[in-house]
């Protein structure tokens, strides 16, 4: 006995019917199809290369917290083809000297021992911070300056960063030696999140340090600053050099100078970018900070606000990125008169400072990709605020 049709061989029979009739008109013409001209035009675009990868190393930061949370990176990095691989080494050194990065953020001071104990050519592309470290002591202290601390105890994070540029001030303001080796001073080196600490236990009498890694005890009243609570740029601008819009580069951008010959429209887009984050800080600072409480190491609402204060007053973050040659002359000068008193060795070689992106734009070829290993991710600190979180605090 036959078998009725299944529905699906039914529905396959009308399908054709409808197409046999929609085939075939009146006269037994054929029909026209018209093509959707957005779909032709898309067609007919070629495709997009891949982006172009750049890695970028830094502490954890607070302007770059700010310019992912905004949207802003994911918008310029559809307009610019690029995506930004954003890490926190520990070690940052050992991740540019490794070539695990392609951009990083670091003291402008520390740029040495990256051109010394480094095969790559590090260049310095762009600022972000002046040196915002200041000297403080516990406020049952009688000191008011470096002469008072004479053959004390000063606990420091590095025998360069900020250091150097106090060693700068201590000789140039008072004739004494500061540096791990000088006559005058009881250097101690610790982690940058434990020298204010140092000092409340009363294993220093002083520490140089970031105003955020203090907070708590300055906050409080239990710690107080010297020379009016000013940084050591403030101080060095303003005493030493004599005018007080010649703040020294702190955190600044480097570069393998290869890399950055091969990708400058690369390098040039992500310093436009950064200015953005830039603008937003001086126009959003204490809305920031309250937003990323906790790469400023502070907690409380009295925490918050003696930050936000101290950042209004001493604003550490500079207005714009790019490195104008009078800034590059100085910051030679001031590697130079490091040399001369003995702080940085006579052979140093100095940094590369690249001035070619002050203008903000770029004329040169497509950047090139590579692939090439990742570094790997920790803590430690940044520029606008500079520090690691748990088990240290974090900021730069």
């Amino acid at each position: 006995m036959a078998r009725r049709p299944t529905l699906r061989v039914l529905g396959a029979l009308l399908a054709a019917a409808a197409l046999l009739a929609a085939s075939c008109g009146s006269g037994g013409g054929s029909t026209t199809v018209t093509a959707d001209p957005a779909a032709a035009a898309q067609e007919l675009s070629p495709p997009r290369s891949d982006p172009v990868r750049v890695r970028l190393a830094l502490a954890p930061d607070p302007v770059w917290e700010w310019l992912k949370g905004s949207g802003t990176v994911d918008q310029w990095e559809m307009t610019h083809n690029i995506r930004i691989e954003a890490s926190n080494p520990f070690d940052q050194f050992s991740a540019f000297a490794g070539g695990h990065v392609d951009l990083v953020v670091v003291n402008a001071l520390d740029v040495p021992q990256f051109v010394d104990q480094s095969d790559r050519e590090p260049a310095i592309v762009g600022k972000y911070t002046t040196d915002r470290s200041i000297l403080a002591v516990k406020r049952t202290s009688r000191a008011e300056g470096l002469d008072d601390l004479v053959e004390a105890r000063i606990a420091v994070s590095s025998s360069l960063g900020p250091t150097l540029l106090w060693g700068l001030i201590a000789e140039a303001l008072h004739g004494l030696e500061l540096g791990v080796d000088g006559a005058d001073f009881d250097l101690i080196v610790v982690d940058a999140a434990g020298v204010a600490d140092l000092v409340m236990r009363g294993d220093a009498d002083a520490c140089i340090c970031t105003p955020d890694f203090a907070v708590p005890y300055l906050a409080d009243g239990k710690m107080r600053t010297l020379y009016g609570g000013r940084s050591a740029a403030e101080i060095y601008a303003q005493e030493v050099v004599g005018d007080p819009d010649a703040l020294p580069m702190a955190d600044v951008f480097l570069v393998d100078r290869p890399w950055h010959d091969r990708n400058e429209a690369a390098v040039a887009a992500i310093l436009e970018l950064w200015d953005a984050g830039l603008e937003a800080w001086q126009s959003e600072r204490r809305d920031i900070i309250a937003d990323y409480p906790h790469l400023f190491s502070v907690t409380t609402d009295a925490e918050i606000a003696w930050i936000s204060d101290y950042a209004t007053e001493h604003d550490w973050v500079v207005s714009s990125v790019h490195i104008t040659a009078s800034e590059a002359a100085a910051h030679e000068a001031t590697f130079a008169e490091m040399q001369r008193i003995g702080l940085l060795d006579a052979d140093a070689r100095k940094p590369d400072l690249d001035t070619g992106h002050e203008s903000g734009t770029d004329t040169h070829d497509e950047p090139d990709t590579h692939d090439e290993p990742d570094a790997a991710a920790g803590h430690r600190h940044s520029a606008a605020s500079a520090r690691p979180e748990p088990p240290e605090p974090a900021r730069g």
